[in-house]
Formats: C-alpha cells, sequence, structure tokens
C-alpha cells in the first residue's frame, strides 16, 4: 500500500526530545488518489483503493495515474 506518513499536529517533547506526531496517507493502488480510505488483505500486505462497489474495495478513478 503506497503511504506517505506526514505531520499531524504541533511538535511536543518527550524523554527530552522534540517529536513532531505523524499520520500516514494512503495512496490508490490504482490511480493515485491521495486519501484512499479502503484497504483490503492481500496475502501479508493491505491494499489501498479510493471507492468501494458491490461490497469490496475498488479503484474509481478519483486520481490520475502517476
Amino acid at each position: 500500500m503506497p503511504t506517505e506518513y506526514r505531520p499531524s499536529g504541533p511538535t511536543f517533547t518527550r524523554n527530552n526530545e522534540t517529536v513532531t506526531p505523524m499520520a500516514p496517507v494512503y495512496f490508490c493502488e490504482e490511480c493515485g488518489h491521495e486519501g484512499a480510505g479502503f484497504g483490503q488483505k492481500h496475502g501479508d500486505h493491505v491494499l489501498s483503493y479510493c471507492g468501494w462497489r458491490d461490497g469490496r474495495p475498488v479503484c474509481v478513478g478519483k486520481g490520475e495515474r502517476k
């Protein structure tokens, strides 16, 4: 699953180290749409897709292929 981690809030200090909280942003496997919220297990991996059709996650073409 294509994933990018981006800052998700203000920095803070933990154990005398400055930490920036990071959140995952998932991309559709087919069209590259950012924020693909539907995952499907495929072996040991989870694939991300941008839509839902007939009870399963699929690419519905919300983004453009990169």
